[in-house]
């Protein structure tokens, strides 16, 4: 029964230390740094007729690992959204005209992720800034001429999706997310905001 006792006892003390330096490592865990770059399709919620379907997205991002779940990660992201539309001059000639519509977005987010053995599977949020090249077209008051020009535009914007990265060495790790993006500016050829829908495919490595 003694031996009982203290075996109990003894691995209780084992648990109870592991715990403690378990603890005392989180707590003492040095964060990670990592370069990540990935492209991607992106696609609006309200399809119109002078959006095309889907555009182009490319992202560069500085991201910490903090303690064993959290991180952070600062983005400077890049859109091209392809546009078509019908103009009707005041002559009555129709123009038909195709442009891109490119937007740059710096900003922050945060995230929590969760370690499978190679996979990490994750959730994120953040907010940035659009700087976007609106289009809009002008017509000469003194000549038939009709100039589709862009004006530039800033307003604050938000994201959000989930992950799962998968690590193939030490050095290079492949991700695949996707993500919720809120695009509040309306444009003279679309009357509407432009939030929508991004696939990224890419990958990171570590800095240290």
């Amino acid at each position: 029964m003694k031996f009982i006792l203290v075996f109990c006892l003894a691995v209780l003390l084992c648990i109870t230390a592991g715990h403690a330096q378990s603890n005392t490592e989180e707590k003492h865990r040095k964060p990670s740094y990592y370069f990540n770059g990935g492209i991607g399709l992106y696609s609006p919620i309200k399809t119109h007729s002078a959006l095309n379907e889907t555009g182009f997205a490319s992202s560069f991002q500085f991201q910490i690992d903090y303690k064993k779940h959290l991180f952070g990660r600062l983005f400077f992201d890049q859109y091209n959204i392809s546009f078509h539309t019908m103009y009707t001059a005041r002559d009555g000639a129709t123009l038909f005209i195709n442009g891109k519509l490119p937007s740059t977005i710096p900003g922050l987010e945060v995230g929590y992720r969760w370690q499978i053995r190679k996979f990490s599977p994750y959730i994120y949020a953040g907010t940035g800034i659009a700087i976007t090249d609106v289009p809009f077209l002008e017509e000469s008051s003194t000549s038939k001429d009709v100039v589709l020009t862009s004006d530039s535009r800033s307003s604050f914007t938000y994201r959000g999706g989930v992950g799962v990265t998968v690590k193939l060495s030490k050095f290079f790790i492949l991700y695949l997310e996707s993500q919720y993006l809120s695009f509040p500016i309306a444009t003279q050829v679309y009357n509407g905001t432009l939030d929508g829908v991004c696939l990224q495919f890419g990958f990171k490595t570590p800095l240290q």
